[in-house]
């Protein structure tokens, strides 16, 4: 006895007013190289995005009369106003902590050798050194430290005759240490050096290149061995425990040369 089957044109005329393609459009649409999936319509989109916010919706209300204990199930609530407003504070979020992730890898885009390179240019030495000195982010403004240089020269020479300080090193310290007088420490506590004075407020600037002289007379008596070498004090106050940046003689011997600071030692 023969058993009934399934009416096949009622099941694909079915499917066809389902929007469902047919066993004949699936057999053109898997060409040569394997099946694949139907062109997707804007209209499909937003409806399972429609479909997404009443699930969103739907979770949020149960969550809200769980914790709530259905306190508040008499009052009526603007349901999607919440939602809508949910899900924007989501997509906030994950950009926001996207962009934190991407500012803390800056030159994550950098070859190899063009970071080794750029470590001997001005600004990222500056940079490596305030890692450890201060808030990351200050630049050595040429025109700034231009200024700072006429301002402190006198004071300067000064130091360098009363303690045997090359004058060019105690320039190149304070350009750095201070940001040519931009650093906060700077502004708010005269702190012109950094972290080997931090904490302490000084009445003028003066006050502070001289609190500074002392501290290396007493603290590194080893460093006035190199003499009025500014090249070797740099690598002696590398050296020493006065600061533990490896790139701290090279930023000093470079921001000497650039701004020519060995005059100083001249006058």
């Amino acid at each position: 006895m023969r058993t009934d089957q399934p009416n096949n044109a009622r099941i694909h005329q079915e499917r066809k007013q389902n929007g469902h393609p047919s066993r004949q459009e699936w057999q053109i649409r898997r060409g040569s190289q394997g099946s694949y999936l139907a062109d997707i319509t804007l209209g499909d989109i937003l409806h399972k995005l429609w479909q997404g916010v009443n699930k969103l919706l739907v979770a949020l209300r149960y969550q809200f009369h769980r914790l709530t204990a259905g306190a508040f199930s008499n009052i009526r609530l603007p349901w999607y106003k919440i939602a809508l407003a949910a899900i924007v504070l989501l997509i906030v979020t994950k950009k926001d902590i996207q962009f934190s992730i991407n500012m803390k890898a800056p030159l994550s885009g950098l070859s190899a050798g063009e970071e080794t390179g750029s470590q001997m240019s001005l600004a990222q030495p500056i940079a490596l050194w305030q890692q450890e000195n201060g808030p990351a982010g200050y630049r050595l403004d040429e025109q700034k430290a231009l200024a700072y240089i006429k301002r402190f020269s006198k004071v300067a020479a000064s130091e360098m005759e009363k303690f045997g300080i090359p004058a060019s090193v105690k320039m190149a310290q304070a350009l750095l240490e201070s940001a040519a007088g931009e650093h906060p420490r700077a502004r708010q506590a005269n702190n012109h050096f950094g972290a080997p004075l931090d904490g302490q407020h000084f009445n003028s600037a003066w006050e502070n290149w001289r609190s500074h002289s002392l501290l290396l007379q007493r603290e590194y008596p080893s460093l006035f061995q190199a003499g009025s070498n500014y090249k070797k004090w740099a690598r002696a106050l590398e050296q020493s425990s006065y600061n533990q940046n490896s790139h701290y003689a090279d930023t000093l011997v470079e921001i000497i040369e650039k701004f020519q600071l060995y005059n100083l030692d001249q006058l």
